[in-house]
C-alpha cells in the first residue's frame, strides 16, 4: 500500500542522464580504488549498527 504522504516525482530526462553519469563515475572511482559495492554495504551496515548501539547507551 502506498503512503499518500510520500510524493515521488518523475525525473526529467536531463536529471536521469545526470544521475546515470554520476553512477558511472562512482563505479569508476570504486574500481580504481579496488573497492567493491559489497564492501561499501558491509561498512554502511556496520556503521549503522554502531550508531544504534551508541543511541541506546
Amino acid at each position: 500500500m502506498k503512503d499518500p504522504s510520500i510524493k515521488i516525482e518523475k525525473l526529467s530526462k536531463e536529471a536521469l542522464i545526470a544521475l546515470c553519469r554520476s553512477a558511472e563515475k562512482m563505479s569508476e572511482l570504486l574500481k580504481a580504488h579496488g573497492i567493491s559495492e559489497d564492501e561499501i554495504i558491509a561498512e554502511f551496515d556496520a556503521m549503522r549498527k554502531q550508531a544504534r548501539r551508541d543511541a541506546t547507551k
